[in-house]
């Protein structure tokens, strides 16, 4: 028996031994590589600046290591660049073996290279990209997609507009992910987006509602009062924030008449809205929701009128029958 526990002990101390020293190895890889990213990007930054200034004559010569970390080093430069700065990103990394080795690894079977690939494939600004990353969208692991959403946008792809929305209402990317490549994509998102506010699906709505409150304009306003008689509470209370930041008179107007939405978070919303615009005609409105509504919308009321007219909250708060909320309004406001 002793020596079945000595022979098991010996074991298991080799076993320790092993793992220790994969983790010293593991961890000995891990800082050398991070050493080497480190030398590379302080070498390569001349020639990414070369390539977005367009002043790079010819190709260099690099190894696949050092065109991977100068795709990296060129997308952080010309993420805030447009113009003939992606033109010359685009034609530097068309000619070299970098783009079609970011290709083929959207096919790997390791995930995490998967996403490496596609998020490189966005800060080389190649529409050759596009197809691949549009079927990345539907890949099995979150990250990819994530990945591919984060490239999409970076490359302005209008035709990636409707499958990041649905990507959006099925919450395969994360949300603060897909909306921003929506909105990187831009004002050329505008005609896919009003389409789609007459889509079968009310979360398609209710996303591209809101997108065009984003980037539309003062023309928009007229598309969203008609889509603020959408059957979903949802798309109405979206439209209705949109509303509020396009800030025309049409929806002012439409926004008084949501104040008697039967839904209670679209009133929040309507309330919310009219005090960002600042809606006087809406003050008589709004002191009747922060009297008498739910909770919620009660109180949105009560908080518009101290942005739309902080004269006539103050006088309403000091009325005989105000309520808690119209009170708390006034309170804050004179904090």
């Amino acid at each position: 028996m002793f020596e079945t526990l000595g022979i098991a002990a010996l074991a298991l101390a080799t076993l320790s031994a092993v793992f220790v020293a994969l983790l010293v190895g593991r961890r000995g890889a891990l800082v050398r590589r991070e050493r080497y990213l480190a030398e590379a990007e302080v070498r390569l930054r001349p020639v990414a600046v070369a390539i977005v200034d367009g002043d790079l004559d010819e190709l260099v010569s690099l190894t696949h290591a050092d065109q991977a970390v100068l795709a990296e080093v060129v997308g952080r430069l010309a993420r805030s660049l447009s113009g003939d700065a992606r033109i010359h990103v685009s034609r530097y990394f068309e000619s070299s073996p970098a783009l079609a080795d970011e290709l083929d690894a959207v096919h790997s079977r390791r995930a995490w290279r998967r996403a490496q690939a596609a998020y490189r494939l966005g800060d080389m600004s190649s529409a050759r990209a596009v197809e691949t990353l549009l079927h990345a969208l539907a890949d099995d692991d979150r990250d990819v997609r994530a990945a591919a959403a984060r490239s999409l946008g970076r490359l302005q792809v209008v035709e990636a507009v409707q499958p990041l929305l649905l990507a959006l209402v099925s919450r395969s990317v994360p949300r603060v992910i897909g909306f921003q490549a929506v909105l990187d994509v831009g004002t050329p998102a505008l005609p896919e987006l009003r389409a789609m506010l007459h889509d079968d699906a009310a979360g398609l709505r209710a996303e591209a509602a809101e997108l065009i409150g984003q980037l539309g304009g003062a023309s928009d306003g007229e598309v969203l009062v008609q889509a603020l008689a959408d059957p979903s509470a949802e798309v109405r209370a979206r439209v209705a924030g949109s509303l509020g930041r396009l800030a025309t008179a049409a929806g002012a107007s439409a926004l008084r008449e949501a104040l008697d939405d039967r839904v209670y978070f679209v009133r929040l919303h309507a309330a919310r809205a009219l005090g960002r615009i600042g809606e006087p005609d809406a003050v008589p409105a709004l002191l009747d929701q922060a009297r008498g509504d739910r909770f919620e919308a009660a109180r949105s009321a009560a908080e518009a009128l101290a942005v739309s007219d902080p004269a006539a909250l103050l006088r309403a708060a000091a009325a005989p029958g105000a309520g808690p909320h119209l009170h708390e309004a006034a309170d804050l406001l004179s904090v």
